[in-house]
């Protein structure tokens, strides 16, 4: 969000920072080419029905480490090593709960170790300590295939590494986040450096380079257009990745700076099979309140009440659809978190009243750092308690930050979590109403005046903990103590939303993400598609960027295309820092005004979808949005691409993120049986291929799949707590077989009741001239859910139809438009309750 230095023209742009070389652990394990330093004692090897364990050495033989194989759920097989005498710190924080294990078959030969599970099967070769992993008698992946395994122990050095080969696999993705494409580069000695990944605020990111961002999720996948197999590399430690793409495979070396080998072995075979593998282990997006998928419009700062009143007034004076307005840090006394600056918000309940009125809600910041000053109760009562982060010395860690010197929470200690969750409660946090939800920004932890901005490795944390072996889930604990601080807030019924920059694996459970402090560029633009394409693959959904770029002056070309881009990534939220000039929509023309307008309210016609797919992501386990080569994985044509994704299964965007650009080059996948609908232009695609499509500035390209049907709302509100009971529009896109199908999720939009069965899901087919509407789950129901259908299309339709009976009873006229391009019915105007059929005759 915010900068630590900042000139005049608002210029962000951070220092390169640590490389592999600089590290010299890294760079000893990745050049040295040390070939298998541990060795395994056969006679340690013992196992039961659920895991195989043995006793490997160092090479002078006088320090032992325990090897554990076991096998989990979802075909999953999990290899870890650990010091036996002294054993390091375990990542838990990250995995939804400990997996379940499942019944192995092992058997001891001389030469090495079988052990079966299902339809997979791994082989250990003592000498070499190489783990072949097959997939239903096919070798996918080799682990220690280059011998780089180790697994330090001297006093300086903790390090420990593993080297993994993905055969058949042509490409990799994942190890987000990296302001990098969705294809990961090759790297290695002598050519780039390997991607580094450690938590760390880094305004202005460079485009295009392994350098840390914000996040960590140490998932790689290599895949193939024969299939695809993973790993979850659970440490928590700075970490570097090397990639080296070959002829036939995809070679991979995690190095970790401290920490423990815990390895979880996803083997696919699909790309589908492998990313849901990873998810069942992380776990998914709760479904998210419904208006937090509507319009968001930030800044730092909106700095009085008066001013963010004057925002929300102006958004309905210009008939703007807007959901939330967010008060970055400048709400508070002095930056003391958890209280209000009175001089500049006299009245904040007032405020959130007037917010509430006009139908929209609040995200107030909460940031990790809090202000040394013996008259502010929260760093009282954790100094009290020794809730901070400690110096090596057991002091309490202090330095730079907003409010000058801070400390931090240790949230490692439960205590301590528990009292920072305790803060949003409505006894400590006063003029706070029901509408407000968080955000947690710095929480890499940033620090400033300090080299790389963020802590020391060698503050201690509670238990001893040293800060090197879990810099990268600090984040994640704040997150996940203010989620369970929402939950009590709201007397565990109301879902919680919370925004993190700082992210690990899991973080998806908690909160919501966004790319960071962007800058307002075109390659910035472009580069967050495949950051967020990445997040979903690696477990995070809710992503976005924000809009108009944080830092900079945007220019009016490149602000219309934001918001038309950004509507179709799920976290919508336009945000800008205090240097830029004023951007909210309706200070532009009438011209550019109107096409951001329209851009907003395409956003709002397709909630009901949004919705429906994060409900779906909840149950089924599937990302929101996606790249084309994770519904065509068999397509070489889709391997590389980034600039299109889909939404769900149905729903194929190409945005416009080239300057000045008049036409885009948009692939459609899938082949001759597959069908795409343009319904602006009133145009069909066949799936086979690229097309130089015209644009202009009024939109950009969405396509939908034939044999999908999509359900919209389209009566304009002011916000999304306006169209509850507002009718829908059915858009059915007939496939080659003149069938389709589609989902809608109903329920109250806010609370935890889905959870006991309250809500609506239904399944629409249409199928030989009839569309049939029925319910998926008959034991759920959400009595107050409105199923009204207002209006239907058919897409390609038959030309023989003159009405459509509903229920056998109520007759309405159909018309044909664009030389019977499509079908449509006026006023359908009734209510779904149950099973519905509507013949078209």
């Amino acid at each position: 969000m915010k900068r630590i230095l900042i000139l005049v023209l608002s210029l962000s742009i951070a220092v390169a920072w640590n490389t592999c070389s600089d590290e010299p652990f890294c760079d000893r394990i990745r050049n040295e080419g040390v070939i298998s330093p541990l060795f395994l004692d056969k006679d340690s090897i013992n196992s039961d029905l659920s895991s195989v364990e043995a006793i490997l050495t160092n090479a002078a033989g006088d320090i032992n480490f325990t090897l554990s194989i076991s096998a989990t759920e979802n075909d999953i097989f999990r290899i870890t090593i650990d010091s036996e005498s002294k054993p390091r710190y375990r990542v838990s924080q990250a995995l939804k709960s400990e997996p379940t294990l499942l019944p192995i078959t092992a058997t001891i030969d001389a030469d090495e170790l079988q052990v079966v599970s299902g339809e997979n099967l791994l082989l250990l070769d003592y000498a070499t300590l190489k783990i072949s992993i097959y997939k239903e008698d096919k070798l996918i992946l080799i682990i220690n295939d280059q011998g780089k395994i180790a697994f330090n122990e001297e006093e300086e050095d903790q390090s420990i590494a593993m080297d993994f080969t993905f055969l058949g696999a042509v490409t990799a993705y994942g190890i987000p986040e990296h302001a990098e494409r969705l294809s990961l580069q090759s790297t290695g000695p002598g050519g780039l450096s390997p991607y580094r990944l450690y938590n760390a605020d880094y305004p202005g990111y460079p485009i295009g380079t392994q350098e840390a961002l914000y996040g960590t999720i140490p998932v790689l996948y290599g895949h193939g257009v024969n299939g695809t197999s993973g790993i979850f590399w659970l440490n928590a430690a700075q970490s570097f990745v090397d990639i080296a793409r070959t002829d036939n495979s995809v070679q991979s070396l995690f190095i970790s700076e401290s920490g423990i080998i815990d390895i979880f072995v996803l083997p696919g075979p699909t790309f589908q099979s492998a990313v849901k593998q990873y998810i069942s282990l992380t776990g998914t997006t709760p479904l998210p309140q419904y208006y937090t998928l509507g319009h968001h419009q930030s800044r730092w700062s909106y700095v009085t009440q008066e001013e963010a009143e004057t925002v929300v007034k102006e958004f309905d004076n210009y008939d703007l659809p807007l959901d939330v307005i967010w008060l970055d840090i400048d709400y508070t006394n002095g930056f003391r978190y958890f209280t209000w600056n009175y001089t500049a918000f006299p009245d904040p309940t007032g405020l959130q009243e007037f917010i509430d009125s006009t139908g929209r809600k609040v995200v107030l910041i909460i940031d990790p750092h809090f202000k040394v000053d013996n008259e502010y109760f929260v760093w009282v009562t954790a100094t009290e308690n020794n809730y901070f982060v400690k110096n090596p010395n057991g002091t309490d860690y202090q330095a730079s930050c907003w409010p000058d010197l801070s400390s931090w929470i240790d949230y490692l200690n439960k205590d301590a979590a528990d009292y920072y969750a305790s803060l949003y409660g409505m006894d400590k946090f006063t003029d706070v109403t029901d509408i407000v939800q968080f955000w947690n920004d710095m929480n890499e932890p940033a620090v400033f005046d300090v080299f790389e901005k963020t802590f020391p490795r060698d503050l201690v944390h509670y238990g001893g903990v040293i800060h090197r072996d879990v810099h990268n889930i600090y984040g994640l604990s704040q997150t996940v103590a203010t989620y369970h601080g929402l939950l009590a807030r709201y007397n565990y019924n109301k879902r919680p939303f919370v925004l993190t920059r700082s992210h690990f694996a899991g973080t998806q459970r908690y909160s919501a993400i966004w790319t960071g402090d962007n800058l307002a560029s075109w390659e910035h633009l472009r580069i967050s598609f495949p950051m967020c394409l990445t997040q979903a693959i690696s477990g995070i959904s809710y992503c976005g960027a924000d809009v108009g770029g944080f830092s900079g002056q945007v220019t009016e070309e490149l602000f219309q295309r934001w918001y038309q881009a950004g509507a179709w990534l799920p976290f919508y939220r336009a945000h800008s820092d205090q240097y830029t000039e004023r951007r909210e929509p309706y200070l532009f023309s009438e011209e550019v005004l109107n096409r951001i307008r329209n851009a907003i309210r395409q956003r709002y016609t397709y909630l009901p979808m949004w919705y429906t797919l994060f409900f779906e992501h909840e149950r089924y386990e599937e990302p929101v949005i996606t790249p084309l080569s994770y519904r065509y994985p068999s397509d070489r044509n889709t391997l590389d691409m980034d600039d299109q994704w889909l939404i769900g299964r149905d729903v194929l965007v190409h945005p416009v993120a080239e300057e000045g650009a008049t036409e885009v080059q948009v692939y459609m996948p899938g082949g001759s049986t597959e069908l795409w609908y343009d319904i602006e232009n009133s145009r069909l695609y066949l799936g086979h291929g690229f097309f130089k499509v015209s644009v202009t500035m009024d939109s950009i390209p969405v396509y939908y799949r034939g044999g999908s049907i999509l359900i919209k709302k389209e009566i304009s509100r002011p916000s999304s707590s306006f169209m509850h009971d507002d009718p829908y529009t059915i858009y059915i896109f007939l496939d080659t077989n003149n069938q389709a199908t589609g989902t809608l999720y109903i329920d109250d939009n806010e609370s935890f009741d889905y959870r006991s069965g309250e809500y609506n899901y239904y399944r629409l087919e249409y199928n030989d001239s009839s569309l049939t509407i029925s319910v998926i789950d008959e034991d759920a129901s959400y009595e107050l859910g409105l199923f009204k259908i207002q209006r239907i299309w058919i897409y390609r339709p038959p030309t023989n139809y003159k009405e459509a009976v509903v229920d056998g009873d109520a007759r309405h006229a159909v018309s044909y438009e664009h030389d019977n391009f499509y079908l449509k019915i006026e006023n359908v105007n009734i209510n779904v309750k149950g099973s519905t059929t509507i013949s078209f005759m």
